[in-house]
């Protein structure tokens, strides 16, 4: 230890001109823009006194975490349990950014007709999310030849379903500790870590 020469990890880094080491200025990460205000507007009866509501509404992949903020606002009313299933119902069609339907809690059911990034459904805790092919698809589409979203799937999800009509890419429904999936095929590191819940591929 004696020899142990720590100067290389505790050196001190100038800053550029015009550049900080700590927190100088506010940050906008567009959350106001974010189509999950829409959502929660939407959707406020059945997040106040759980009347059923059904969306429906186009969705690009620069919408990322959608249902995320509209899950939050549901949980901070209902507490963990949720709503009963399909409460809130929103079917989109297009092609959802990263994390579609992240942290969704029971009571929110979202359907995607068209594909989606990576991490739909992270953290899932208790809701349900289906993604197929937009309709009006080829009929010769072979679900289990296209691919219908990304990597990292249903990441350390505690409960909730997910039907996928399509394959997806690797680390599909790692640390998954609860929720259950169909799925047409998967990449690398399938299950990696999982600890509950039940997959189809």
């Amino acid at each position: 230890a004696a020899g142990l020469d720590l100067s290389p990890i505790l050196h001190v880094v100038r800053p550029r001109e015009g550049d900080h080491l700590h927190h100088t200025r506010p940050q906008d990460h567009g959350l106001e823009r974010a189509l999950d205000r829409t959502l929660i507007e939407e959707c406020a009866d059945a997040i106040r006194d759980g009347v059923p509501v059904h969306l429906r509404m186009p969705i690009r992949n620069v919408n990322r975490t959608v249902g995320t903020m509209l899950g939050h606002e549901l949980t901070k009313v209902h507490g963990g349990d949720g709503l009963p299933d399909d409460t809130i119902v929103i079917d989109f069609d297009g092609s959802a950014g990263n994390s579609f339907g992240a942290f969704v809690p029971r009571g929110i059911t979202l359907r995607l007709h068209g594909d989606a990034n990576d991490y739909v459904g992270k953290g899932l805790s208790g809701g349900r999310i289906v993604v197929r092919p937009p309709e009006g698809s080829h009929p010769d589409l072979v679900p289990e030849e296209n691919i219908i979203a990304g990597n990292v799937i249903l990441y350390g999800a505690t409960a909730g379903e997910v039907f996928l009509r399509g394959t997806v890419g690797e680390r599909f429904c790692v640390r998954n500790s609860g929720a259950v999936s169909v799925v047409e095929g998967v990449g690398d590191h399938g299950c990696e870590y999982m600890t509950g819940g039940r997959v189809v591929i």
